[in-house]
């Protein structure tokens, strides 16, 4: 469900609740407490009254009174069923991550998959077990037509009963939908310590993080109960939190002039100097950022379809974008060295990108509130990482004149301990190791190699 989508889901199930919840004397009592604007209209029917408001209310109201419903209800008659606030919970996570499920289908399905013969709700009914997940009228007859056995495996029916997959199962009550906030609550339950032995907990644990892990994924101890751990998903890289909406890189000329068009979904507008920039805007990968992402982006960009050709320009693009020899050298050798080995699946080197971003100019700041804006390069890895690589020249450790200057080169190592703290990965090279060219092709294939090696990421044929 992307953001757009579960935006409607909200205005579609705060219409609903209120005119299901209250008359016609109350309705405008709870609709001021939740901020909803008032609108002028004929003669209308309660849901649709509320539909109107809800459509024009605008996105940041809709989501505040949204989370006001969740948490207190200001209605005294009844209070919403727990079906719609799981409904509400679930929009509100499928616009917090973005529209974007990290724990992507295939892998709920091998940890489904991996329940098979396994009493998974351990202690409990299967409608026990579910229930401080999901709220169980909303799918009763998911836990009333199907029968846990002794021996871990599922049926339904009874006439004969028939076996079903706990994947089947589980994609009957919204596994493949779920939010990923949702699916790691089914996890965290299935580990939980007051539903499983030490010893199945154990077992649970190992398995699951297998298979987590391949996503950037696993089970954290977070905290204690009963002398057993409890379990929370987690990212299990160092990687950043956060996923990137925009990349702004192959700057060629002025600092791109930015306005945030909805402050609420992040989403901006380069309004002068966009010919001189690009900007991808595309949904991050779970896995590496490849070349052929990059091809595939700009093919929605230029004009030209053939293949071969909008490779050529996009190559040129970003070669036009690079500022000094050393630069032009280190990404010349990364595609001589590494292209034809991993193919299309290549992890994109982008240049000049902008990893901070300062509205004012230098003049009209006077004092700069950034050491630095742009970067020489940046590679987006899979389990959320990224790599800043800086080449090092006179202007990183000198001002002007040429005079070495202790205060700049502190600036750069802070900046470097700043964004290293966020989870980014920071090399340098410094401009000497480019003076002889040969030498230097050897230094930049051998820094990917380990690179490469150090994140499991490996040619066309070994994947």
């Amino acid at each position: 469900m992307d953001v757009r989508e579960a935006l409607e889901s909200l205005r579609e199930i705060i219409a609903k609740v209120i005119a299901d919840l209250e008359t016609g004397e109350t309705l405008h009592q709870v609709r001021e407490a939740l901020g909803l604007p008032d609108i002028e209209t004929e003669s209308l029917g309660k849901y649709k009254y509320l539909r109107k408001v809800t459509a024009t209310a605008s996105d940041q109201i809709l989501i505040c009174a949204a989370k006001q419903m969740m948490n207190a209800y200001p209605g005294e008659r009844k209070k919403p069923q727990a079906s719609d606030v799981q409904s509400i919970q679930d929009a509100l996570w499928w616009i917090e991550s973005k529209g974007i499920q990290r724990i992507s289908k295939v892998t709920r399905y091998q940890i489904s998959e991996s329940l098979e013969g396994v009493r998974f709700w351990g202690r409990f009914s299967l409608r026990e077990f579910f229930a401080p997940i999901l709220p169980t009228e909303a799918s009763n007859s998911y836990f009333t037509s199907v029968n846990p056995g002794n021996d871990g495996y599922l049926s339904e029916g009874q006439f004969p009963p028939s076996r079903i997959t706990v994947l089947d199962y589980l994609r009957q009550i919204g596994l493949e939908n779920w939010p990923d906030q949702r699916f790691s609550q089914v996890i965290e339950r299935l580990v939980h310590p007051e539903v499983q032995s030490a010893d199945i907990q154990k077992q649970l644990v190992t398995q699951f993080n297998v298979i987590l892990q391949r996503e950037g994924f696993e089970l954290h101890e977070n905290g204690v109960q009963g002398g057993l751990p409890v379990y929370k998903v987690g990212r299990s890289s160092a990687g950043v939190t956060g996923l990137p909406k925009y990349i702004i890189f192959a700057s060629t000329g002025p600092k791109p002039d930015i306005v945030i068009d909805d402050v609420l979904n992040m989403d901006i507008r380069v309004v002068r100097y966009a010919e001189q920039c690009l900007v991808y805007d595309q949904p991050p990968p779970n896995s590496d950022l490849t070349w052929q992402m990059l091809v595939q982006w700009w093919r929605t960009k230029a004009e030209n379809s053939d293949d071969a050709d909008l490779r050529s320009q996009l190559g040129k693009r970003l070669q036009a974008s690079l500022q000094s020899e050393p630069e032009r050298l280190l990404f010349a050798t990364y595609f001589r060295e590494f292209k034809h080995r991993f193919g299309d699946r290549l992890p994109a080197l982008l240049p000049q990108v902008y990893l901070h971003y300062d509205p004012r100019s230098r003049s009209e700041r006077g004092e700069p509130v950034l050491a630095r804006q742009r970067m020489d390069f940046l590679m987006l890895l899979r389990n959320a990482v990224r790599i800043v690589i800086e080449i090092d020249g006179v202007q990183h450790y000198s001002v002007q004149g040429g005079r070495a200057s202790p205060q700049r080169y502190a600036e750069m190592v802070a900046e470097d301990r700043r964004i290293r703290a966020l989870g980014y990965e920071v090399y340098r090279f410094g401009g000497a190791e480019f003076v002889n060219p040969e030498s230097a092709n050897e230094t930049i294939a051998a820094f990917f190699e380990d690179l490469f090696t150090r994140h499991g990421i490996r040619p066309d044929l070994e994947n």
